[in-house]
């Protein structure tokens, strides 16, 4: 059965695509509860989170590099079953070395590659939908969704005081049953392969397409990741309970996901530059809000207006790349250019609050989300098809 996004209904496909996809980002869905609770049960330090959330996502990043290999040329189902088998054995040693922070580094590590190649898998395969915007629109609110739904539950997860344990386990059973949903894969691929000479070789036009849009795509996340990774920060220095900031982070997707559900209406009738000037303006404008308004009501209403923001961009941001590719490589770059931007985020995020204060942390990311708009201006320029 040929993949078809033509009217976006549930195929197995389109569910195998939105699953992985889904499950390739559950760690940074409760990623800001986490951390919370990995400084109070693993007793790490912001600093050492921010390194913990930057190998994983770099693992992730790094994924695309070996997809370059193995795109068109290797049954994707195959792809798709030694992703979820590994992503599997990584959440269970996550689990059981916890206490150890180099071994759950590394575990992490593990994790993220696999969680990349699925990225790598279901973004490649959107590309080639019908309506690119509403394809990934469709992606970011299948990730949203069941986001909300492990926040919910996630404090029915804590096992003696032992919340991140169980997320871990919960991971590697959801990973488990991500191998039934494989063998829609084998449909999805491209069907043609670039000459073995040309597989890592680029063109000049090529390059600078890529170079560009890994760097669009990785400020993006870098400003995001950065902030969401840490937004508890704001809640608990007013006081809020981890309930409190866990209640919250779930409206808060459940914001993310109209965020997404707008940008699947829109699809492709507003032209792209408006929109993620739009999404752009949220994410300022939440970022402000967390920044100045500082309590329960700032808390709420600044992650609110960010979730938002991120989520109705997000789509159009995978979209403006898309235009500019032929070949996948582009495409699967872009997850290299989030995992990485998501990852140094957090990173930087993390030691700036360890070293300046939370107060620092507005600036800083205001001024990173002024470099991506300006990247934004260039990416969304009439889009040149690369050659074959």
């Amino acid at each position: 059965m040929a993949m078809n996004f033509k009217s976006l209904g549930m195929s197995a496909q389109a569910v195998a695509v939105v699953y992985a996809t889904s499950l390739a980002i559950v760690m940074l869905n409760v990623g800001p509860a986490l951390e919370v609770q990995l400084r109070h049960e693993a007793g790490l330090s912001v600093g050492r989170i921010g390194v913990l959330y930057f190998v994983e996502l770099a693992a992730m990043g790094l994924a695309t590099l070996p997809a370059y290999a193995w795109l068109g040329r290797v049954d994707e189902a195959r792809v798709a079953q030694c992703a979820y088998a590994v992503f599997v054995l990584g959440s269970v040693l996550s689990a059981l070395v916890l206490n150890s922070f180099f071994l759950l580094v590394a575990a992490r590590g593990a994790t993220g590659m696999a969680a990349g190649t699925l990225m790598v898998l279901g973004m490649t395969a959107g590309a080639r939908a019908h309506n690119p915007n509403r394809m990934y629109a469709t992606i970011t609110f299948g990730q949203l969704a069941s986001g909300a739904i492990i926040l919910y539950w996630l404090p029915s997860l804590s096992v003696g005081g032992s919340g991140v344990r169980g997320v871990f386990c919960l991971g590697a059973l959801l990973g488990a049953f991500g191998l039934l949903l494989t063998r829609p894969f084998a449909a999805t691929g491209y069907r043609g392969a670039l000459p073995a000479d040309r597989r890592f070789l680029l063109t000049r036009v090529e390059l600078r397409a890529m170079v560009f849009a890994v760097a669009f795509a990785m400020v993006f996340n870098m400003v995001v990741g950065g902030l969401w990774a840490f937004i508890g920060e704001y809640a608990s220095g007013a006081g809020a309970s981890d309930a409190r900031i866990a209640q919250v982070l779930t409206y808060g997707t459940l914001v993310g996901m109209a965020g997404a559900a707008a940008a699947f209406a829109v699809g492709d009738r507003v032209a792209r530059r408006a929109l993620l000037l739009n999404g752009y303006a949220a994410i300022a404008l939440g970022s402000g809000i967390l920044h100045v308004v500082r309590g329960d009501s700032g808390f709420a209403a600044g992650c609110y207006v960010l979730s938002f923001g991120w989520n109705f961009s997000v789509p159009f941001v995978f979209a403006a790349v898309a235009a500019h590719d032929s070949t996948g490589r582009a495409v699967s770059s872009m997850n290299l250019a989030f995992a990485f931007g998501l990852g140094l985020g957090p990173l930087l995020a993390g030691a700036v609050i360890q070293s300046a204060g939370l107060d620092a942390l507005g600036p800083f990311l205001l001024g990173g989300l002024g470099l991506g708009t300006l990247l934004m201006f260039h990416i969304t320029r009439r889009p040149v098809p690369l050659p074959h």
